[in-house]
């Protein structure tokens, strides 16, 4: 089974291409938000699939950090979203792109949310973007939550001290363009990987032209591929490496 750990079903432009995506699609895909209308559109998205169906999606709250400055003076707003999402993200610190959301403000959000992780022990996905050494030292103050790094191209030494502390890593399709990443993905153990798209922007981002829902199959393949691993064998890891974060 295949498993998209991070992607974004609400920006996606045309829902009924996407709507035929996911319902030939098999597997589960994590649907990360960006703050509450993100939210209540993978909600949505999620209910208009049958249920009966081979896709799975998981709708997560979180509140991205170039969306913080929205949120910092209205934390409570977030607790009713936090306890229902079985899974917290897109959350984290952003200091490269993120120019409009002063960083006291993200950190302010960033923290509240973390806490909410730490005490029910909840997987919370988390953006990293020039603010790694921040984002390391913040991490520390909540050791019972269950960290994903989501598409870290920071210092190797940080991704080193995030793998020592057990943190899972997600890996994309900026990874087979990239040496770098490469060596990031090679020195993950292997019960620490987990696959993503980050559609449906990424790939465009980057030059190609897929944004489709099955893109997370070309991932799989190159990460099997750098790692020169059976793909079956990845996938089962993958999947064994969710149901942790998951139960």
């Amino acid at each position: 089974m295949l498993i998209d750990f991070h992607t974004h079903l609400d920006a996606y432009p045309d829902k009924t291409v996407l709507y035929e995506q996911l319902r030939n699609f098999d597997g589960t895909i994590i649907a990360a938000s960006m703050d509450i209308d993100s939210y209540k559109q993978n909600l949505q998205i999620a209910e208009n699939i049958p249920r009966d169906g081979a896709v799975k999606i998981i709708p997560t709250f979180g509140i991205h950090p170039n969306r913080s400055q929205n949120w910092a003076d209205r934390l409570s707003e977030l607790d009713s979203f936090l306890e229902q999402s079985a899974i917290i993200g897109e959350i984290g610190l952003d200091y490269e792109w993120a120019k409009d959301s002063p960083h006291d403000k993200q950190i302010k959000v960033f923290r509240h949310i973390l806490q909410h992780c730490h005490c029910s022990r909840k997987t919370c996905v988390v953006h990293t973007k020039g603010a790694e050494q921040d984002v390391l030292d913040i991490l520390s103050d909540y050791p019972d939550a269950k960290i994903v790094i989501h598409w870290y191209d920071g210092p190797e030494e940080i991704f080193k001290k995030f793998i020592e502390r057990g943190y899972r890593a997600t890996f994309g399709v900026e990874t087979v363009r990239s040496p770098f990443l490469q060596k990031l993905l090679k020195m993950t153990p292997k019960d620490r990987l987990l696959a993503e798209t980050d559609n449906p922007e990424s790939e465009v981002w980057l030059g190609g032209t897929r944004s489709d829902v099955g893109l997370i199959k070309k991932v799989y393949a190159d990460m099997a591929k750098i790692l020169e691993c059976p793909l079956q064998e990845l996938e089962a890891q993958i999947q064994s490496n969710t149901e942790s974060l998951l139960f």
